[in-house]
C-alpha cells in the first residue's frame, strides 16, 4: 500500500480520515501510516502535504478538517475561508471558487 492509497482512503472513509486528522505533524502521520500497513516515507507524506497546499509540517485545525473532509461545504476545503464566489449552478448543484486561495469545489 502506498501514499496515493492513503490519500484516496482519506477522501472515502470518514473514520480513517478522522483518525489521521487528530495527528500532529508529519512524524505522527508517518508512524500511523506504517502502523496501518502502508509503505510510505517521510518524503511521501511531505509531498502529499505540499500537493494539498499546506505550507508547514504542522497542520492547522482548518487544514486537518480539510484533509479529513470535515470542513463545512460552504467553506473552502483547502484554506477554510468562507470568502467564495459561485462558479456554476447546474442541476441543483453549486460549484464555488475560493477568493483567498483560488481552490474550486462543490
Amino acid at each position: 500500500m502506498n501514499i496515493k492509497e492513503i490519500a484516496e482512503k482519506l477522501k472515502t472513509d470518514k473514520a480513517f480520515a478522522e483518525k489521521y486528522a487528530g495527528l500532529k505533524g508529519i512524524d505522527a502521520i508517518l508512524s500511523q501510516a506504517k502502523t496501518d500497513g502502508y509503505d510510505v516515507t517521510k518524503e511521501d507524506v511531505e509531498a502529499v502535504i505540499r500537493e494539498m497546499g499546506i505550507k508547514s509540517g504542522e497542520l492547522t485545525e482548518t487544514e486537518l478538517a480539510a484533509v479529513a473532509g470535515g470542513n463545512d461545504k460552504d467553506n473552502c476545503p483547502q484554506c477554510g475561508s468562507s470568502d467564495k464566489e459561485v462558479t456554476q449552478v447546474k442541476n441543483g448543484h453549486t460549484s464555488y471558487r475560493c477568493k483567498q486561495c483560488g481552490r474550486c469545489w462543490g
